[in-house]
């Protein structure tokens, strides 16, 4: 029997959760969007955070005052326990640099490591603000999408070694886990791209913020532990929003092993004036990454792991027209509706204006996007079924 209940409705149309509320669901869309929509579009769960983070968020709110605080020694300790009891790894704490958010980091890694015009290699399809990012500072998106087979993504290798060899590319960004494919890279695939790049003296900049969400049969690699001498080639970013639910909190950590490149980025953190903390996030991640926080995990990739496989039975009863391989990692299912004929304007249309149902789509995340669809199923299993009923409703129409 689990201990911790993730079937508990918890109601978030009466806070200014994003998620909830239809104004940000259409300026996102830029559609009309039903009241009673099931929103699975952001990337954040419907579940309670774990007792541990919400006492201490609690306790740090008893303290009356909520001035600038910065990073102690009980943070540190908490990250580096994470990395140990996960992973195996001896993290030293002065590797680790405290900023708001992964995309604000990418952001300062793009700037301090590459010049305007220069080439950054991302892996479409993939999260968006990979590409809005490289625009916005004046560099040049180069694709090295990913190639679909049978529903499993891989990466296309033999492109890539073409587009680092080119002295203009400088620096790929890698979603590891991947977002929205759900694959879990294994350590023979990071090696290879990492020998790539390191040999073409292009950076890899390895978000890993989905790191903490892979199911049984899979497990993550954390990019510099794949070689020895990767460190110095690579800017690993994480946070704790995604696997505790904490994205508003505003934390997350970049690991830089090389003091030149991180002294870089530091400085570019200050340019952007990224380097003020979040004082209750202080505070939650240093009890998220706890044992307490790792039993409210365990269980929760237990729930979640069920989830996917509701949306797998449904799919091959129901919805025979759609191709979905499960996810690897991730709260993330990718759905493949090429073979319903639709177009994309047509999928917007059905799925998430007529039903309700408030998916990502597919074009969002670039290149081999299209005619597909991102669900979140970090929600309660009773909403999920729901959705799914919606969607094979909207589509059989």
């Amino acid at each position: 029997m689990m201990k911790y209940d993730f079937d508990r409705v918890i109601d978030r149309s009466v806070t200014n959760d994003m998620k909830w509320h239809t104004g940000p669901v259409r300026s996102y869309l830029n559609v009309e969007v039903r009241e009673d929509m099931i929103p699975m579009w952001i990337a954040d769960m419907d579940f309670a955070c774990p007792p541990c983070v919400v006492e201490a968020v609690k306790a740090r709110a008893e303290k009356e005052i909520y001035g600038y605080c910065a990073p102690g020694a009980d943070y540190f300790k908490a990250v580096t326990y994470w990395y140990k009891s996960r992973y195996g790894i001896a993290l030293d704490p002065a590797c680790i640099c405290v900023v708001p958010s992964v995309v604000g980091a990418i952001n300062a890694a793009i700037r301090a490591f590459t010049q305007p015009g220069e080439g950054v290699i991302i892996q479409q399809p993939v999260y968006e603000p990979f590409a809005g990012l490289i625009q916005q500072t004046g560099r040049t998106v180069v694709n090295n999408g990913l190639v679909c087979e049978q529903g499993r993504y891989r990466m296309n290798f033999e492109e890539l070694e073409q587009l680092a060899a080119k002295p203009e590319n400088k620096l790929l960004v890698l979603c590891s886990p991947h977002n929205p494919v759900g694959r879990v890279w294994s350590r023979e695939e990071l090696a290879r791209l990492g020998r790539i790049c390191k040999e073409n003296g292009v950076l890899v900049v390895s978000d890993e913020i989905h790191s903490d969400i892979v199911y049984p049969g899979h497990k993550h690699t954390p990019f510099w532990t794949v070689e020895e001498d990767f460190a110095k080639h690579c800017i690993v970013c994480t946070a704790p929003g995604k696997t505790f639910n904490v994205a508003g909190l505003k934390m997350a950590n970049t690991l830089i092993f090389d003091p030149d490149m991180r002294s870089r980025f530091d400085a570019q953190i200050k340019a952007m004036s990224l380097d003020v903390r979040n004082t209750f996030g202080l505070e939650g991640v240093a009890a998220a990454y706890s044992p307490e926080g790792e039993e409210w995990l365990e269980e929760l990739l237990v729930y979640l792991k069920g989830n996917a496989e509701l949306v797998r039975d449904y799919v091959q009863e129901h919805l025979p027209q759609v191709d979905f391989v499960e996810p690897e990692g991730t709260f993330l299912c990718w759905l493949d509706l090429t073979r319903t004929g639709l177009t994309d304007a047509e999928i917007l249309k059905r799925v998430d204006v007529e039903a309700g149902v408030i998916c990502v789509p597919g074009p969002w995340f670039g290149k081999g996007g299209e005619r597909h669809l991102r669900l979140n199923i970090g929600c309660t299993r009773a909403n999920l079924a729901a959705a799914m009923e919606r969607i094979a409703q909207a589509l059989q129409s």
